[in-house]
């Protein structure tokens, strides 16, 4: 499989290759506004390259650019999608230390760093070691199923899951495994 070109996000004037693609969440929610693309790049299949920043305590979409042709040029659609480029449909936590690698692994040796994201409002910088991550992905978790959000989680498996292979408890296991990447509302 063929590596993929990340998005970006810049704070305290340092930039960081993100593991998650913060925008794919938008155009699941608006469809329509999702770029229509005539080149396909193996590397890229997402079609377009976004760049974050963070600046005055507000996530703003510097750059949004997707792909114009075979040649890897690249065509501006941020003003287009996102005119005012706060991207104040984003809420959730941004993992953005020195451990997360190719797949954010978590070694018990590692000091892990997110940043608290409220509708498009930087919150606050969360910095934990292995066992505090552990202990706040576990709350998090609880509170997670009793909230409104796990609904869209259990909805999203059901329509995916028409012969009722994978089972509530995988399901739940699963979303235990990614809290972080699955909440959009921090709890703890």
């Amino acid at each position: 499989m063929t590596q993929q070109i990340k998005d970006k996000l810049i704070y305290n004037k340092k930039e960081y290759y993100l593991n998650v693609e913060l925008i794919e969440g938008y155009f699941r929610d608006f469809p329509e506004k999702l770029p229509k693309f005539d080149v396909d790049c193996t590397a890229l299949w997402r079609g377009y390259i976004a760049i974050f920043e963070i600046k005055n305590n507000e996530l703003y979409i510097k750059k949004l650019d997707c792909l114009a042709d075979i040649d890897f040029n690249m065509k501006s659609l941020r003003d287009e999608i996102f005119p005012n480029n706060k991207f104040e449909w984003y809420s959730g936590l941004i993992r953005i230390d020195d451990f997360r690698g190719e797949f954010d692994l978590e070694p018990k040796d590692g000091i892990f760093e997110y940043l608290e994201i409220v509708k498009g409002n930087f919150k606050q910088k969360r910095i934990f070691n292995y066992v505090e991550l552990q202990e706040f992905k576990k709350a998090q978790f609880e509170y997670f199923l009793i909230s409104e959000e796990i609904e869209h989680i259990y909805d999203f498996w059901r329509r995916n899951n028409e012969n009722g292979i994978i089972k509530k408890d995988v399901v739940n296991k699963i979303i235990l495994e990614n809290i972080m990447e699955y909440t959009r509302e921090v709890y703890v």
